[in-house]
């Protein structure tokens, strides 16, 4: 009896997780896209800071021009959908406002991966010219997604450390 109290609280405990989650992705996205139209610009020019490190590159607006391709950043590339479910996971997890606030910084490693989706897509297809769609796709696939579980591994372990803390001082 005590088991089957134990699951169905469990279930409940997800259920209500996962709407809260979904409740703050939507929010979040809601407030953060109109910050992510006015990146555009930034984010080109900082992708293109970075090519210029490897290859002859110039910028103009919205626009990145390699030798033989040309990038254009849309307000889709900001990569600020996966930074909403970044900080809808920690404004989920967080039970205070500390653990918000160790969390919210490691949202800028998602965003980071997002330019570096950008400078990966560049310089490979600046090799692979007439592959670019596919190339985007792939990295794009892999870049950001991947850069978000990092920071939010890093933030569950951050957050598994502070509440094991808490405990040991709990116990004194």
């Amino acid at each position: 009896m005590d088991i089957g109290n134990r699951c169905n609280r469990s279930m409940k405990d997800n259920i209500k997780f996962l709407i809260e989650f979904f409740l703050y992705c939507a929010i979040l996205f809601l407030i953060l896209e109109p910050f992510g139209i006015k990146l555009i610009n930034p984010v080109a020019y900082q992708s293109y800071l970075i090519l210029s490190l490897f290859t002859d590159a110039s910028y103009n607006g919205n626009y990145v021009y390699l030798s033989n391709l040309k990038i254009e950043v849309i307000s889709g590339c900001t990569g600020f959908e996966l930074v909403a479910v970044y900080l809808a996971l920690v404004f989920t997890l967080s039970r205070n406002l500390k653990e918000l606030f160790i969390g919210l910084p490691l949202s800028l490693l998602v965003y980071f991966g997002n330019i570096l989706r950008i400078v990966l897509v560049g310089a490979l297809g600046i090799l692979f010219v007439d592959k670019v769609y596919f190339i985007h796709d792939v990295i794009g696939y892999i870049t950001v997604p991947t850069m978000t579980a990092i920071a939010a591994l890093i933030y569950l372990k951050i957050l598994d450390k502070m509440r094991e803390s808490n405990d040991d001082d709990d116990e004194c």
